[in-house]
């Protein structure tokens, strides 16, 4: 896995290199030939096609721990509680329960893409649902220490149709996915656990058939008041 993270990094990085070249100098052409409609339409596909790469390129940063990170203090509690709450209408069919620490989290994050990461996994719960009557319970607590410094614990938990052991090893790989959704399927998971790598913490999880899934991210605590 390390290798192969590794790999990804290097890659993104130099085909991003390679794209922001094309389609750099594919505006000074369209700009110089002075967008005539034939013209216009032959760079607008070539256009579409470099931003298909510069996506994957994307993609595979997050999943090296590569992307370009906006980190600041970022109140975990605060941030579950406000992204949960834009969530809900998007799942009106489904029950989540959250459930806070007293204790104030403060982690040194990209709130945004923290954000992304708990409507990821949420989603990725509510497609395992059963038609009626699926729990998604989301929760905060403090981990004990890990190394050095003490780490906060963002737990999502389902009672959907869970992973057997052979998918569930290959969950976070990229590309893997048990749904017929195409190539633009099987990054969201990949690029969570490269994101929660990329700030120090860990992704980890566990689950059984029939039985629902557990999705914990360990983020090490910048303060805990």
């Amino acid at each position: 896995m390390a290798a192969l993270v590794q790999l990804a990094g290097t890659v993104a990085h130099e085909l991003n290199n390679i794209f922001t070249a094309v389609t750099g100098n594919l505006s000074l052409l369209d700009h110089a030939a002075g967008g005539t409609v034939n013209h216009a339409v032959t760079v607008d596909d070539i256009v579409r096609a470099a931003q298909r790469g510069i996506d994957l390129t994307s993609k595979l940063q997050a999943f090296a721990g590569r992307q370009r990170l906006n980190r600041q203090s970022v109140d975990l509690n605060n941030l579950v509680s406000r992204t949960i709450r834009d969530l809900r209408p998007s799942v009106p069919t489904i029950d989540i329960t959250v459930a806070l620490a007293d204790a104030e989290f403060i982690v040194y994050a990209d709130e945004q893409k923290l954000s992304d990461t708990i409507v990821e996994l949420v989603r990725n719960a509510h497609a395992a649902m059963p038609a009626a009557g699926g729990r998604i319970f989301v929760e905060t607590l403090q981990s004990p220490k890990e190394g050095r410094h003490p780490h906060a614990v963002l737990r999502i938990r389902d009672n959907g149709k869970g992973m057997s052991p052979e998918v569930m090893a290959r969950a976070t790989e990229p590309l893997f996915t048990t749904c017929p959704h195409g190539i633009k399927a099987g990054w969201g998971l990949s690029n969570c656990a490269g994101f929660v790598r990329q700030l120090g913490g860990r992704l980890t999880l566990s689950s059984e058939e029939n039985q629902g899934t557990v999705v914990e991210i360990s983020l090490p605590l910048e303060r805990l008041g």
